[in-house]
């Protein structure tokens, strides 16, 4: 059984806005699957109607065998949602934010704390437990806030653009989290801007562009799909020189052979690109992911 399946979603907003149309795919269990996509395609629109946060307009979707509609306590009960919009207070310590949302969720202290610990060993984050969340680096300070929405223990994750706005460093630690859910069996269903996180992390990840998937699969897939080319980038070694700046796109082992001789012998610098999914991504849709769609 897929622990997501949706089919032939839909979502118009009061107003007439179309946010999503005939959306369709499944999420296996213990997946990281990534929505990609620019800003209004309707990745939040998307997630947010899994949470059970939005009713769609048409279509059916289902979480962990249950309907987003028809039973969305069930689903409640068994996931946990990190928004984008979420913050920590700034005065409380790391414990109490999770130890708090333990005692929210009707444990009693003992097993509060016991969970609360628990938590904080798994993100790695008991040696800042006592640290208001002001001291902490922003990596930390997300980890605060998925570890108040692990609190229920849950079998899947929806994680909104989870480390927008990180340096590389905190970036990395929520993608270090990511795969210690993953390992542990937990099903994670996440939007990002960052096509490197999405290679990096994505079993299989799914384009939306205004609204209608664009590609569904694996980053490996979408590159062949598209035909993405590696480039071989030709430029001065000093600044200012006369001859410019190649880049070229060679369909052969020996025209690259080609391109280095040639460039050892003018004295130039040669760098090769591989092909990328913000390659695909750009040839699928038309336009890089920091074009906002209008």
């Amino acid at each position: 059984m897929e622990a997501v399946h949706a089919e032939n979603l839909g979502k118009t907003y009061p107003g007439g806005t179309e946010a999503l149309r005939d959306v369709s795919f499944d999420v296996g269990k213990g997946e990281v699957f990534c929505l990609l996509g620019r800003n209004g395609a309707g990745k939040t629109t998307l997630l947010r109607i899994l949470a059970t946060q939005l009713r769609p307009s048409a279509g059916h979707a289902s979480v962990l065998g249950f309907d987003v509609v028809d039973e969305p306590k069930r689903i409640r009960e068994r996931i946990a949602v990190v928004p984008q919009e979420a913050r920590p207070q700034m005065l409380l310590s790391a414990w109490d934010h999770i130890y708090t949302f333990c005692l929210i969720r009707g444990m009693s202290r003992g097993d509060a704390r016991s969970r609360t610990k628990q938590i904080m060993d798994e993100l790695g984050l008991w040696e800042h437990k006592d640290k208001v969340t002001a001291d902490l680096s922003g990596g930390l300070r997300q980890r605060v806030i998925i570890g108040m929405a692990l609190t229920v223990d849950p079998e899947a994750v929806f994680l909104d653009e989870p480390s927008i706005g990180l340096d590389p460093l905190g970036r990395r630690s929520v993608w270090a989290m990511i795969r210690r859910l993953t390992k542990a069996g937990v099903t994670v269903l996440l939007t990002t801007h960052y096509m490197d996180e999405a290679e990096v992390l994505a079993d299989r990840l799914m384009i939306i562009d205004k609204g209608r998937v664009a590609y569904a699969g694996s980053a490996e897939d979408a590159k062949n799909a598209t035909g993405a080319k590696m480039r071989v980038i030709v430029e001065a070694v000093a600044p200012g020189d006369a001859n410019g700046r190649e880049v070229l796109t060679p369909a052969s082992n020996e025209e690259i052979i080609g391109i280095v001789e040639r460039s050892l012998r003018e004295g130039r610098k040669v760098t090769f690109k591989p092909p990328s999914l913000e390659d695909a991504f750009i040839q699928l849709v038309g336009g890089s992911i920091e074009e906002e769609d209008s």
